[in-house]
C-alpha cells in the first residue's frame, strides 16, 4: 500500500466497498477480512480515516481500477483519457 510505503501519517481513504470501510471494527466477511486486519493495524499509529461512498460517487476510481486490472490504461503526462475525462466532467456538474 502506497500510504504505508511512503510513510504517510494523515490519509483519507474512500471506497465504495461498504463492508471494507464499515466493518473494520466488527467481524468482516472472509473476502475482505485480511485487508481489514492490515488496515486496522496500520491505522493504530497513523491519522487515517475511512469513508464509504456510493459507487456513483466513486466512478473515476472505479474506472481507473478496472482499466488497471485489464492493463488497458495508458497514462500520458498532461492528458486525461477520454473515458475518464467524461466521468470527471459529470462529477463536476
Amino acid at each position: 500500500m502506497v500510504a504505508v510505503q511512503e510513510e504517510y501519517q494523515t490519509v483519507i481513504f474512500e471506497s465504495d466497498c461498504k463492508s471494507l470501510i464499515t466493518e473494520t471494527e466488527a467481524r468482516c466477511p472472509w473476502e475482505v477480512e485480511a485487508v481489514a486486519k492490515d488496515i486496522k493495524e496500520w491505522a493504530k499509529t497513523r491519522n487515517w480515516s475511512f469513508n464509504w461512498c456510493r459507487r456513483v460517487q466513486n466512478r473515476a476510481s472505479h474506472w481507473i481500477a478496472g482499466k488497471c486490472l485489464n492493463r488497458n490504461l495508458l497514462l500520458f503526462l498532461g492528458c486525461i483519457p477520454p473515458g475518464l475525462n467524461s466521468i470527471l466532467c459529470n462529477d463536476l456538474s
